[in-house]
C-alpha cells in the first residue's frame, strides 16, 4: 500500500513525529540503568500513597536479579509472573530480565488447565504470585517448579504476614537480604525478554517470543508518537491497564521508564478509586480500553478534577464514537485509537494525537512501521482504496516466532511478512479501518476468547450434540460470548446445568452466555452459519 516515493500515511504525522528513528543497542535493564542515572530521585511508581524513586526501584530490580540467581535461574530461562498490577510486577518483570530470563506476565484470572499449560510449555522455573492466589497455583503447577509469593497489601513490607506453605518463599523477606549490584549477566538485545501468550484459534495459546530489542523499539515508537503532548521526565501515567497484557506492558512500564515518568499503580479498575486518583495524581497520560473510558465519561465527574489528562488512547476492541466525544468533553484532553497484536509487542497503527481524526479508523502505521493489504485467497497486494483484505505487517516490533511452534510460525511469519488475521481497509489518506476478522475472535472488554477453543469444551459434556459459539454485543465490554447448543436425542439437561460444567472447568471470564436450541443454522455444504445466529440474538433483544 505504499505506492509513490513515500507512503501516503506520512502526511498526516504530526510536526517533530518522526518517520524513522534510531534504536540503541541496549537490553531493558539497561535502559533502566540509563533512566535512574538521568533522573534517580524523580517517582518511579506510586501505589496506596507510598512512593519509590528511580533509584529506589533500580536497587530492587537488581535484588530481585540476584534472587532468581541464587535460585539458580539460568540465562534463558522462564520465569512466571501471576500478579495484578503492583509494585512487586513492577520488580519482578525487570528483576527477571535483569537475570537474563525470560518473563512469562499470566493473567491472574487464568484457572485450571489453562494455567497449566501456559507452566508446562513454558518450562517455568520459578513463578511469583500473590499470597491470595497460592492455592490456585498448587493446583497448576508442575512438581520442580519453585513458588515465591507476595502480600499484595505488605507494600514490600519484610514482616508482612503471610500464610506458610512448604517450599514456598517470601518474596518481602528474600529482597530484605538481597544483594543490591546489578549481576551484570552478559545477554545483548537479541535475547528473548517475554513470552507473551496468545490466544490459538484451533487448539492452545502461543507464546509470543519478543525480544529486548522489539521491546525497546515499540516504547521508542511509541514514546515519538506523543513528542507533543509531554517531555521525558514530565509524564504522569495511570497505571490500570493489566500489565499481563503486552498493551499495558509496553506503553504503561516500559513507555514510561524509558522516559523517566511516574506510573500510577491501580490493581483493579474501579471507578471512584480511578476518579480520586486522576484528582489527586494528574495523570497526564491514561491508556486504556473502551469500557474504562466510557465509565469515566458516564460519571459525574462532580469535585473531580480531571483537566490533567492530556492524551489517552483506546485499545483492545473498538471505540464507539460516542464515549471518545464524552470523555474529551468531560477531561479536556485527546483520546484516540490504536492497534496493535501480542505479535507486535504490541503497536501497529495510531491516530495521530492532535491530527486528523476519522471515527471507526485505528489510525495509521507509526514510525519504521510498514504495512500492506492483500487478498487473502491469493495473496495478492491490494492497492486501491476501500478494498478488504487481510492487514500484513513489518518492523523492529514484530516478535521472533511462537515458542516451541515452529509450524505456526512459518505460517504467520511467511515471506518476511507478520500475517495479522484481520481484515482491513485503507482510504485515500492512508487511514486503516478494521472491517472482519478472519477468525471468528470475541474480544471482551480487551480479553480474546476464541469460539473453536469453548466449542471443544462443550463436546466433552455426555449432553451435547452440537455446538456454536460466537460473539453478542455487550454495552460495556463490547462482546460477550454465547454458545448456542444443541443436545443429543433422548438426552435431556438445562442452561443452568450447562452453566454449572463451565464454572467447574473454565476460567470465569471465558463462561459463555447459553442457550440451548434445536438446529444449528448452517449453508447448501453444511458449515455453520454464525452470522445468523448473531442477527437472531439482535431480533430477540429488540
Amino acid at each position: 500500500m505504499q505506492n509513490g516515493s513515500q507512503p501516503k500515511w506520512w502526511k498526516h504525522y504530526e510536526p517533530g513525529v518522526a518517520t524513522h528513528l534510531e534504536y540503541p543497542k541496549l537490553t531493558l535493564s539497561q535502559v533502566l540503568h540509563q533512566t535512574t542515572a538521568k533522573y534517580p530521585d524523580h517517582t518511579a511508581f506510586i501505589f496506596l500513597d507510598k512512593h519509590w524513586t528511580y533509584r529506589q526501584y533500580n536497587e530492587l530490580v537488581s535484588k530481585m536479579a540476584n534472587i532468581l540467581i541464587d535460585l539458580g535461574l539460568a540465562i534463558g530461562d522462564t520465569v512466571g509472573i501471576y500478579l495484578p498490577n503492583s509494585p512487586q510486577f513492577l520488580i519482578v518483570y525487570y528483576g527477571i530480565l535483569r537475570a537474563g530470563g525470560i518473563a512469562v506476565p499470566i493473567n491472574p484470572m487464568l484457572t485450571g488447565q489453562d494455567l497449566t499449560f501456559i507452566i508446562k510449555d513454558t518450562g517455568m522455573k520459578i513463578l511469583i504470585t500473590s499470597a491470595e492466589s497460592l492455592a490456585t497455583i498448587e493446583q497448576a503447577k508442575t512438581a520442580d517448579l519453585q513458588i515465591i509469593t507476595t502480600a499484595l497489601t505488605g507494600q514490600l513490607d519484610p514482616e508482612s504476614n503471610q500464610p506458610e506453605s512448604p517450599g514456598v518463599l517470601a518474596l518481602e523477606k528474600l529482597l530484605a537480604t538481597a544483594a543490591a549490584a546489578d549481576p551484570e549477566v552478559p545477554i545483548g538485545p537479541e535475547a528473548i525478554a517475554n513470552l507473551q501468550y496468545t490466544g490459538g484459534t484451533t487448539g492452545w495459546p502461543k507464546g509470543a517470543m519478543l525480544s529486548h530489542a522489539n521491546l525497546l523499539a515499540n516504547a521508542i515508537q511509541f514514546r515519538d508518537w506523543f513528542k507533543n503532548v509531554y517531555n521525558d521526565g514530565d509524564g504522569r501515567f495511570l497505571g490500570v491497564i493489566p500489565f499481563f497484557h503486552i498493551y499495558g506492558l509496553t506503553t504503561t512500564i516500559n513507555g514510561p521508564i524509558l522516559t523517566g515518568s511516574a506510573i500510577i499503580l491501580h490493581s483493579r479498575f474501579d471507578i471512584n478509586e480511578i476518579m480520586q486518583s486522576i484528582n489527586k495524581y494528574k495523570p497526564n497520560l491514561f491508556m486504556g480500553v473502551p469500557a474504562m473510558y466510557a465509565a469515566i465519561a458516564m460519571r459525574d465527574s462532580g469535585d473531580y478534577d480531571l483537566s490533567s489528562i492530556r492524551a489517552c488512547v483506546s485499545g483492545a476492541s473498538p471505540l464507539p464514537p460516542a464515549v471518545q466525544q464524552r470523555f474529551q468533553e468531560v477531561t479536556g484532553g485527546k483520546l484516540v485509537e490504536g492497534y496493535g497484536l501480542s505479535e507486535c509487542s504490541p503497536i501497529v497503527t495510531v491516530t495521530p494525537i492532535y491530527g486528523t481524526v476519522k471515527p471507526g479508523s485505528i489510525g495509521i502505521p507509526i514510525a519504521d512501521t510498514k504495512i500492506k493489504i492483500v487478498e487473502p485467497t491469493t495473496g495478492e497486494e491490494i492497492t486501491k482504496s476501500g478494498e478488504i483484505g487481510e492487514l500484513l505487517v513489518q518492523g523492529p516490533q514484530v516478535m521472533q516466532g511462537y515458542w516451541n511452534n515452529p509450524e505456526e510460525t512459518k505460517m504467520v511469519l511467511a515471506d518476511g511478512w507478520l500475517h495479522t488475521g484481520d481484515l482491513v481497509y485503507m482510504d485515500d489518506d492512508g487511514y486503516i479501518f478494521i472491517a472482519d476478522r478472519l477468525k471468528d475472535m470475541i474480544i471482551m472488554g480487551g480479553e480474546k476468547i476464541y469460539p473453536r477453543e469453548l466449542e471443544d469444551f462443550f463436546y466433552t459434556h455426555p449432553a451435547v450434540k452440537e455446538v456454536a459459539v460466537t460473539g453478542i454485543p455487550h454495552p460495556l465490554r463490547g462482546e460477550v460470548p454465547k454458545a448456542f447448543v444443541v443436545l443429543k436425542d433422548g438426552v435431556e439437561t438445562t442452561e443452568k446445568e450447562l452453566r454449572q460444567y463451565c464454572l467447574a472447568h473454565l476460567s470465569k471470564f471465558k463462561v459463555p452466555k447459553i442457550q440451548i436450541i434445536d438446529a444449528l443454522p448452517r449453508n447448501a455444504v453444511g458449515k455453520v452459519l454464525r452470522r445468523l445466529l448473531r442477527e437472531e440474538q439482535k431480533e430477540e433483544e429488540k
